[in-house]
Parts: structure tokens; C-alpha cells; sequence
């Protein structure tokens, strides 16, 4: 994981250069990237995949616990018995 030190600063048109984040990173031009906000000061630029967005989202479902297991059989019935 990469620390990085420059400031980057807002222009009056409210413009940011990137190079130095570009740079570090080694950006190419059509990457994509998610922008995850943390907090009001701290926002996460994630790299997407060359992969389905759809596809990783089935693979990797933001709400669901993989560390439990999932009674399936008493899921079913519960289901069907109301």
C-alpha cells in the first residue's frame, strides 16, 4: 500500500490536479475507479475490476456475513410454513 504526502489543492473553478496521485498509482487512461466516502475528510478511491460489475456483486454482496452459516433447510421451511 502506497503513503502518500502531497497536498492536493482546489483551484478557484473548483479543479484538482491528480498528477502526483496519478502518478504514484500509475493511472492509465480509462481506469475506472469507485469513490467511497469514509467521513467528511477521508474519501477512498477503489480501482474496478475488468470483470462484470454485476457479476462481482453476486461473488462479493455487501450485505450479507460470511462468517455465518446459513441453515438453509430452516430458512426454507420458515418460508413456507407462514
Amino acid at each position: 500500500m502506497y503513503t502518500m504526502a502531497p497536498v492536493v489543492q482546489i483551484d478557484k473553478k473548483f479543479n484538482l490536479s491528480l498528477k502526483n496521485v496519478k502518478d504514484a498509482l500509475n493511472i492509465q487512461p480509462n481506469d475506472a475507479f469507485f469513490i467511497e466516502w469514509e467521513n467528511t475528510h477521508t474519501i477512498t478511491l477503489k480501482k474496478t475490476t475488468d470483470s462484470d460489475p454485476f457479476i462481482e456483486a453476486v461473488k462479493k454482496p455487501a450485505h450479507i456475513s460470511t462468517h455465518k452459516k446459513v441453515d438453509l433447510d430452516r430458512l426454507e421451511n420458515e418460508l413456507w410454513s407462514t
